[in-house]
């Protein structure tokens, strides 16, 4: 097995820093791989379009035209300072798996009596003098670090280099290896953190050596990844949390709601992609993009924006569901930016009233806003929420079991949206 790339003085315990940057996590994050089968040293940046995760960034300046190219990014329900924070100082040896891991692969030092402790594993102790990795650039929420070496060695040989030397270093036999921490805001209290790594060869001989040494590391890369990241996201928490504190487009239309449930998804279009596909709602129109058996009599929601059912405004009435003529009163209409639908149903008369008359003695008062928040040039965030007033003479088994049903509806109809959205944009 290899010997690790970062060491450390206090105790002689060697750590993988390429293991740890070299191959990205999948679960909560999302993980973006690009690699290039042919070899050039000089070849163009890759012509594949993953929107804002491989757009430009500081590391074009260093390491151009990598072969190897890995994004992973998670969204977590914090500002951008003290996401950063805690990014930049995290601790990987607070875990106890990535210890047992350090236990595991310097078994070798320790057999021949090297002490094998590793007290920190933040940036700084990457980086340390000895370990080969050197810091490029660091900003107010970004670090970009990198290395050439010969990493497939048991005794890694490692090439001395400054922020101005790594770019034009191109001898051969070597391989560089850049990578990238940064934080971006995402929205009110959202903050994506992306790791980007890249690699390059110097040489063919020297690529074919690294192939070969990244598939005994990437599988020991893959679950430190996710498990930094999972360990992030629990320590700020997703974005979810914010969405429900969050003031949205209805909230004062009931004062008094007795319950309420957010939801939210990214979809990688602008606004104004977007709203067509919420105007054209309904059942019996172009369906709720959520189970069509239940909501929509069977008949597949729509794939396509409809140009007949862009018109909607405050007053007109959304069928529900196939069966009666109660709806969803529009209650705003504000493009592309907030639609806000509603109800008010008397329970005992069955039937739907205008959204402000006097409320009956049983009754359901509900309000549902989607509400578009653009994140940046490519992306925008989808807020949606449902709130509910019934009054003590309103409360039933509905009451109760609403809650799970709506959730199930909703995330169904924000995952067939979003892949509706994106869909369409592709083929453009």
């Amino acid at each position: 097995m290899p010997r690790h790339l970062v060491s450390f003085s206090n105790g002689g315990c060697r750590f993988d820093a390429l293991s740890i940057f070299g191959r990205f996590a999948s679960g909560p994050a999302q993980r973006i791989t690009v690699w290039r089968t042919s070899f050039s040293p000089f070849c163009g940046r890759h012509s594949q379009v993953f929107g804002t995760l491989v757009a430009m960034t500081r590391l074009d300046r260093f390491l151009p035209a990598p072969q190897l190219r890995q994004i992973d990014h998670i969204d977590v329900g914090a500002p951008l300072d003290r996401t950063w924070l805690a990014v930049r100082h995290f601790d990987l040896a607070r875990s106890p798996f990535v210890a047992a891991l350090f236990a595991l692969r310097t078994m070798p030092d320790r057999v021949r009596g090297r002490a094998a402790t590793h007290e920190h594993l933040c940036v700084d102790d990457l980086t340390a003098p000895d370990s080969g990795f050197r810091i490029l650039d660091e900003g107010p929420a970004w670090v970009t670090v990198g290395a050439i070496g010969k990493v497939w060695q048991p005794e890694i040989s490692f090439v001395e280099v400054t922020a101005d030397t790594y770019a034009r270093f191109q001898d051969p036999g070597w391989v560089k290896v850049a990578w990238e921490l940064r934080c971006e805001t995402r929205g009110s209290g959202i903050t994506r953190i992306i790791i980007e790594v890249r690699v390059a060869a110097t040489d063919v001989e020297s690529w074919k050596h690294f192939v070969g040494y990244f598939r005994v590391i990437g599988p020991f890369s893959h679950f430190i990844r996710r498990h930094m990241l999972s360990l992030i996201a629990k320590k700020l928490g997703r974005p979810a949390g914010w969405e429900r504190v969050e003031p949205l487009a209805g909230d004062a239309l009931i004062a008094d709601a007795a319950g309420e449930a957010t939801d939210g998804v990214t979809i990688a279009a602008q606004p104004e992609d977007i709203w067509p596909w919420l105007v054209q709602m309904g059942c019996g129109r172009a369906g709720w993009y959520s189970f069509d058996l239940l909501d929509n009599a069977g008949v597949p929601s729509a794939a396509a924006i409809l140009p007949e059912l862009q018109a909607l405004h405050a007053g007109d009435i959304i069928p529900a569901t196939p069966a009666g003529d109660a709806g969803f009163e529009v209650l705003l209409v504000d493009p592309p930016r907030a639609l806000v639908l509603g109800g008010l149903y008397d329970m005992d008369g069955g039937s739907q009233r205008r959204f402000t008359d006097k409320r009956p003695e049983r009754f359901w008062h509900v309000t549902w806003a989607f509400v578009l928040e653009p994140i940046d040039a490519t992306h925008t965030r989808l807020h949606v929420r449902a709130r509910a007033a019934f009054g003590p003479k309103g409360f039933n088994l509905q009451a109760l079991t609403a809650p799970l049903i709506h959730h199930v509806m909703e995330t169904a109809q924000l995952r067939n949206l979003r892949q509706r959205v994106e869909t369409a944009r592709v083929a453009l």
